[in-house]
């Protein structure tokens, strides 16, 4: 017997986490500052304050 817990995603979820991994590496940092707060927000439920995204 597992007690391990089974977490299921929202769409919402994924799309951000798949947006978040797509920018990357890639050429805009601004699209990757905004995926990753896209991300934590919807994964957390807290919004990123001002100082938090010109640190990222």
């Amino acid at each position: 017997m597992s007690n391990t817990a089974v977490v299921e995603e929202s769409a919402e979820i994924v799309a951000a986490r798949v947006r978040y991994r797509a920018s990357i590496g890639g050429a805009s940092h601004e699209e990757f500052v905004a995926a990753k707060v896209a991300l934590v927000e919807l994964s957390t439920g807290r919004s990123i304050s001002a100082e938090e995204i010109d640190y990222l």
